[in-house]
């Protein structure tokens, strides 16, 4: 509502790497959790969190293009049902109660989590299609790294992340510095207009961003405390869409927001205790000219996150945590300052002997404003089923409440005070399994069966007046299946890794609430059916080449499905070379993006560049 809302190196011998901070637990039983892979990371250190995920994830990213808002959906789901943690604290806007992926480098992001459905409860409430948790962690060792790593790409487009790490094995300070800039004057072909397609080139399509992370941790015997502290600005212009961008509207967006968190993890005995306290502040203002809106919005959020973990013999534990959530609001867009305080408590008994069984079960009480609402809750089971092998089969059911974000409630106009909030009933079953078949040839695969059943969906339609307004419209059923491949061989200087991922996901409306509304039985809007995608990364000595392919089935545009946008292909190439000189490092990249020049839009008007380039340096000094 707020505008448009591994390298191969050569042998080193090193000393002994301890990786540390919030200690790596095992993943709940009976839940899908994919990790993406810390080697991977190192590839995108330019990108940013959408294009990380939609070329190595099942999930999709609505995006409107490099610097553009970019939104994610887990298994046919909104942007509002993603949660996006940082080190398991959520940090969606209260405000729009989703995250722009677009804002978020991967460069700073040191560990990627990925909770589907169900497997979200356990970290936090109300994320009903998932959870995306980027974790920022020390290394703890006694070291000072120093890493600057430049860019340079079509378009105008300049890039640059400096990082510095110090410390020893008790104390550790990391300091992560990122900007970007680009003119993005691609062209394009417009076919939205006339009868004869013509190549046009974007307008008022720059954008600047920058962001620092700085990070203290200390460490005494088990116990371990840190702060961390996370201020980013973006300015981005906001071209027009095809059939309208020679209209000069000057349509602009500023975003900053600034994180703290204060944490401690302690052990004693057979107990954990954690206590997490966050402040985080943002601002959105969005002005546009044509239609004479200067919207400036303010949020701040203060979180308090709190637990305990008690092992109950040698394969059971118990665990009770506390989430406090207090949220005020500024904005020009609404009549007040509102404000909302959410409570919950979580408690949830897992048992896991490492054998062939394992079952969980949670229950958690949220208080809203006062409102005590009804409990959510989630039961899974998992079988090991070969005893010396990881194949395993997991089950889980759920139920995840959604609260509706302020602007929903509150915006002016079409904000509804009296919004249910949304439920979901969540099932899912799944096979994985993990083999070193040779020596040099390991493989890993996953298969995920699902079904959604989301309950009163928020939707914002056209009222009475000339006006939108939020209303508990939609019954949703979402159901699909997902999987993934990944094949790595290793053979001396030889290393290779093959990854395959594909998702079908059928979204549809049934039983509205509005007898006007039509689209019952109709896929949702911008959810493809089929979506896919392959990376092969080979190393050789020094040298690297991956390539990566990315299909993104048709997107109906229209409710009842009259008109849709096309699928499309998108193929990526990346080459390099890592020279290594004693403890330091040069690594130097070339990448070409969308090889065949593919004409696409990922949203209705908003066209997408063709073949782009770039290239990359890292200078890396160690001591």
């Amino acid at each position: 509502m707020i505008g448009q809302s591994s390298i191969l190196n050569d042998t080193i011998k090193i000393t002994e790497v301890v990786i540390s901070g919030k200690k790596n637990a095992p993943d709940p039983t009976g839940y899908k959790i994919v990790r993406i892979d810390t080697t991977l990371l190192k590839n995108y250190t330019h990108s940013s969190l959408a294009e990380l995920l939609s070329e190595n994830s099942n999930i999709f990213i609505k995006s409107y293009g490099m610097g553009g808002t970019a939104t994610p959906s887990f298994r046919g789901t909104g942007a509002s049902h993603t949660q996006v943690a940082w080190n398991d604290i959520n940090i969606n806007s209260p405000m729009l109660g989703q995250t722009d992926l677009a804002l978020i480098p991967a460069g700073l992001i040191d560990d990627i989590q990925i909770y589907f459905g169900g497997a979200s409860m356990t970290l936090n409430n109300g994320g009903i299609g998932g959870i995306i948790n980027l974790e920022t962690k020390p290394i703890w060792k006694k070291q000072t790294l120093i890493s600057i790593n430049p860019g340079i790409g079509s378009f105008g487009q300049y890039t640059g992340l400096v990082k510095v790490i110090n410390g020893n094995n008790k104390f550790q300070t990391v300091t992560k510095a990122y900007l970007q800039s680009a003119e993005n004057n691609f062209r394009y072909l417009n076919s939205d207009i006339g009868s004869l397609p013509v190549w046009e080139t974007r307008k008022n399509s720059q954008f600047s961003q920058k962001g620092v992370i700085q990070e203290f941790y200390l460490k005494r015997n088990r116990n371990v405390s840190s702060f961390r502290i996370w201020y980013q600005t973006a300015d981005r212009n906001l071209p027009g869409s095809t059939i309208a961008q020679q209209v000069n509207s000057n349509e602009k967006q500023f975003d900053e927001s600034l994180r703290t968190m204060l944490n401690f993890d302690m052990v004693k005995d057979k107990i954990s205790y954690f206590l997490t306290t966050s402040w985080i502040l943002n601002r959105l203002n969005y002005s546009n000219s044509q239609v004479s809106i200067d919207s400036r919005n303010l949020s701040n959020m203060l979180i308090l996150k709190a637990g305990i973990e008690n092992k109950l013999g040698k394969y059971t534990k118990l665990k009770i945590a506390l989430h406090e959530e207090l949220s005020t609001i500024k904005s020009n867009n609404y009549n007040n300052t509102p404000t909302r305080n959410t409570t919950s408590v979580t408690t949830s008994l897992e048992r896991n002997d490492n054998g062939r069984l394992g079952a969980l079960i949670l229950v958690r009480e949220i208080i809203d404003n006062d409102k005590l609402l009804i409990p959510d809750f989630s039961t899974s089971l998992q079988l090991k089923l070969i005893e010396d092998k990881e194949y395993y089969l997991k089950g889980n059911v759920s139920r995840n409440s959604k609260i509706p974000s302020m602007n929903e409630m509150f915006w002016v106009p079409g904000g509804n005070r009296n919004l249910k909030n949304e439920y979901a009933l969540i099932y899912e079953l799944s096979y994985e399994m993990k083999q070193e078949i040779l020596a040099p040839l390991s493989i890993q695969y996953d298969l995920s069966v699902f079904h959604n059943n989301i309950k009163d969906m928020i939707l914002w339609h056209p009222g009475l007046y000339s006006f939108w307004t939020a209303d508990n419209i939609e019954n949703v059923n979402s159901s699909g299946i997902e999987s993934s491949f990944v094949l790595e061989y290793k053979v001396g200087d030889l290393i290779s890794r093959l990854r395959s991922g594909y998702s079908f996901t059928k979204a549809s409306t049934y039983g509205s609430n509005d007898n006007n509304y039509t689209s019952n039985g109709k896929q949702l809007i911008y959810i493809p059916e089929n979506q896919a995608n392959a990376s092969l990364w080979i190393g050789y000595k020094k040298f690297y080449s991956s390539w990566g392919s990315i299909l993104t089935g048709k997107r109906f545009v229209t409710e009842d499905n009259s008109k849709y946008l096309p699928w499309y292909l998108l193929n990526n190439l990346k080459t390099g070379a890592k020279f290594n000189l004693k403890t330091n490092s040069i690594d130097v990249s070339f990448s070409i993006d969308n090889l065949f020049g593919a004409n696409y839009q990922a949203i209705e008007y908003y066209p997408l560049p063709g073949r782009t380039y770039s290239v990359k340096l890292l200078f890396q000094i160690a001591k």
